[in-house]
């Protein structure tokens, strides 16, 4: 991804990724939540912060800190393994949570 939003609280150069289009309207805040709720059950309760309002939550690691858009869901840390882990977790529980589009087969 390009750039870095200037309102994020990490400097430029630090590795990113998107996962776009996850949801819209009422279910894109019902998916902000249970992110949420996901990386607190990862990385425990002391760990994540999350700004509601700003739109981003925190994940403290170790010293490690990662930033989750909650926009664009990009993903901004320094630390990979920590990095992958996140974007990994995201991506699984949108698949997750994405209906699945079933063919209707006509039977005769």
């Amino acid at each position: 991804s390009s750039g870095i939003n200037a309102e994020w609280p990490l400097r430029p150069g630090i590795k990113q990724s998107s996962l776009r289009s996850i949801t819209q309207g009422k279910d894109k805040s019902t998916f902000e939540d249970r992110v949420q709720k996901l990386l607190v059950e990862m990385f425990g309760e002391e760990s994540v912060s999350y700004q509601p309002k700003l739109k981003y939550i925190t994940v403290t690691v170790d010293n490690d800190k990662a930033v989750v858009n909650l926009k664009s869901y990009e993903v901004q840390c320094q630390n990979e393994t920590l990095h992958q882990m996140i974007t990994s977790a995201i991506k699984r529980l949108h698949i997750a949570l994405t209906p699945v589009n079933v063919p209707t087969i006509a039977i005769t």
